[in-house]
């Protein structure tokens, strides 16, 4: 059996494209299981929802010696505790490779375009892609949104949207309310505690030695977040202390603007104050590097 699995704090992106990734390898007569390594967050919900299926079961199991399958990341601290040990046959994903070591060569499938299920969708024969159903095609559409914010996002290539222009035929529904309504999904973080915003889209990024963990949270308006801001920033201080990391960062994404407000605990960026990116929406292709020159500005590691 391969265990098709996503990162931590798992996106619609991760969750969607572990549940297509297993069905496309069981077509080819390879047993999978889809899991989701984490709670599922309301635009996933709704993109299940939409598609009338039911998302994959929370990781229960450990991963050594088991074969297993990533998509939508390559770094080991983005992972379950067990993944060092599991025997990781394939990956698909559109991010930076992040230091992984297999004992056996995988099949690898990275392509740096808007989202996983896009390089999913590219790497099916065209028999495959004809037998996905329309829910199926509504789970990959939904990641694609997602990832790319309706197709809106720096991230976003001619072939994130070919794939959902197909998907959104084969799938049958009105592309324009589907994006409204996940947006909407995506950035409603009413009744949400600070904890649970903050781990909401939280990954860990190692920097030549200096350990980072960036949340992003994507809002319609920053003010959205403005009352709970000071409870948000006390969850940074004490995840940094439990996880003795050199910097949190807090990417607040206004999403209507586009601007990312950001907020720093740690001391590998000493003095860091809360700055405003006019046009930063993307953690991946703009803020990681932007963060990487200002970590080498400052000395990096303290």
């Amino acid at each position: 059996m391969i265990q098709v699995v996503g990162h931590l704090n798992p996106d619609s992106d991760a969750i969607c494209s572990a549940w297509v990734t297993a069905k496309w390898l069981a077509r080819q007569g390879r047993k999978a299981q889809a899991w989701r390594a984490g709670a599922l967050n309301r635009e996933t919900q709704f993109i299940f929802d939409r598609a009338g299926l039911e998302p994959p079961p929370l990781l229960d199991i450990s991963l050594e010696d088991q074969a297993v399958w990533l998509v939508d990341f390559t770094e080991l601290a983005q992972g379950p505790e067990t993944l060092n040990s599991s025997n990781i046959i394939g990956i698909i994903d559109h991010h930076r490779l992040g230091g992984l070591v297999t004992s056996l060569p995988p099949e690898v499938w990275i392509k740096p375009v808007g989202s996983t299920a896009t390089v999913l969708w590219q790497i099916m024969l065209p028999e495959q892609r004809q037998a996905l159903t329309a829910a199926e095609c509504t789970l990959l559409l939904g990641a694609i949104f997602s990832d790319t914010v309706a197709l809106r996002s720096p991230t976003t290539t001619q072939d994130d949207r070919n794939a959902a222009e197909v998907l959104n035929l084969r799938a049958g529904v009105d592309a324009r309310q589907f994006a409204k309504e996940l947006l909407h999904a995506k950035t409603d973080i009413a009744g949400l505690s600070a904890e649970t915003l903050l781990r909401k889209d939280l990954k860990r990024f190692d920097f030549s030695g200096t350990q980072v963990w960036v949340a992003q949270l994507e809002l319609a308006d920053i003010d959205q977040v403005t009352p709970l801001l000071p409870a948000i920033q006390a969850e940074m201080a004490r995840l940094q202390a439990s996880q003795h990391a050199d910097l949190v960062v807090l990417m607040l994404t206004d999403i209507s603007q586009p601007a990312s407000c950001l907020h720093f605990t740690g001391s590998a960026l000493p003095g860091a104050k809360p700055c405003t990116i006019p046009g930063m929406i993307s953690r991946k292709k703009q803020l990681l590097p932007w963060l990487e020159n200002q970590l080498t500005l400052s000395g990096g590691k303290p």
